[in-house]
């Protein structure tokens, strides 16, 4: 019965397993493809397994000479993963580039450096290397190096995160990305504590294991709500209601013409006209609106027209015919009804009541 009994490090460690196996089966059922959840798939089982090894640390650690090793690399390997889940969740649709990939070698050359350095010009032999105190030393080093180089690969694709502020699940995906940024900042900082006589080996299992069940919760509240819709793979024409990876990306292309282009400026632009600049159908276009923005493409328009003019209205004295022109209406009296129907009030009045 004692061998039950958990430390309060192996529960942390425990509860962790359980919530990445969870939001691993999540990623099975709710992916179409799993090439496409891939990413995500694997930085899940690589946390849940380092997860699991320090659960097991007190039980199974005599099973291999080469248990810490594998513990070291499974919680370095965070950092390279993060890049590769980072740029896969600016871009949704598309997996990272594969020249993007090398970042997944800079934990096995860290080790190799590791392994080279504590027998060149530390005190451990070849025969016993892996019980030796120099490598471990070593290996935090040089795991904080490929860690740093993780952390300034985001930092040189932070162009990409531009597109967030334009897209309907932007936001979630945006904290989401700076919640595993910090999570990698604060782990790298832990683990250079770890070679000070600040943090014992215990405090820092502690402190791993609760950045990453930090983080996992963090996912379970944010990522589940971009994550269906964001590597779902469904072929077009099975489902009349889910959005296929194609039809994503023409709303995601939609979202830009709205927010950054202003198409809806245009007097007169229509469905068809959206259309035509997509070089897609006007069924096509239709279907990806109503789905992805819970409107009609109508509706949609006149909705940030009058949006627009509001701002307008309360923040210059040009004349309502102006503002109802600037904002993409072709005659005064759709203005008018559309804004009344929309704000509640003429704009005449609406204009009023912000000065007043």
């Amino acid at each position: 019965m004692d061998k039950l009994t958990f430390t309060v490090p192996e529960l942390i460690s425990l509860v962790g397993v359980i919530q990445c196996v969870y939001i691993l089966v999540y990623i099975l059922f709710r992916s179409g493809r799993l090439s496409h959840a891939g990413l995500p798939f694997l930085y899940f089982l690589v946390l849940g397994t380092a997860f699991f090894l320090d659960l097991g640390v007190a039980y199974i650690e005599e099973i291999t000479p080469y248990y810490e090793i594998i513990q070291w690399f499974l919680w370095f390997s965070g950092p390279p993963l993060s890049v590769l889940l980072v740029i896969q969740v600016v871009q949704i649709t598309k997996l990272p580039a594969l020249y993007h990939y090398w970042v997944l070698f800079l934990v096995p050359a860290a080790l190799i450096a590791s392994t080279f350095l504590s027998t060149t010009y530390g005190v451990c032999e070849t025969s016993a290397i892996y019980s030796c105190s120099s490598l471990r030393e070593w290996l935090i080093v040089s795991g904080l190096v490929a860690g740093a180089v993780s952390l300034l690969v985001i930092w040189a694709q932070r162009g990409l995160f531009d597109v967030l502020f334009v897209q309907k699940t932007g936001k979630d995906r945006y904290w989401l990305i700076l919640a595993l940024i910090f999570v990698n900042i604060f782990f790298l900082g832990a683990m250079f504590l770890s070679l000070t006589p600040a943090i014992s080996p215990t405090d820092i299992g502690l402190i791993r294991s609760i950045l990453g069940l930090g983080f996992v919760y963090l996912v379970t509240t944010s990522l589940f709500r971009i994550y269906p819709q964001a590597v779902r793979v469904v072929p077009s024409g099975d489902r009349d209601d889910i959005l296929s990876n194609k039809e994503l990306d023409v709303a995601l292309q939609i979202e830009k013409l709205m927010e950054l282009d202003k198409v809806y400026h245009e007097t007169g632009y229509s469905r068809t006209d959206l259309a035509r600049e997509l070089d897609e159908s006007e069924t096509a276009i239709s279907k990806i609106v109503n789905l992805h923005f819970g409107k009609s493409f109508p509706q949609l328009v006149n909705e940030r027209r009058v949006a627009d003019a509001k701002r307008l209205l309360a923040e210059t004295d040009a004349s309502i015919k102006v503002v109802a022109e600037e904002v993409g209406f072709n005659s005064l009296a759709s203005f008018n009804r559309v804004f009344k129907d929309l704000a509640g009030e003429a704009p005449s009045a609406y204009r009023k009541n912000q000065i007043a």
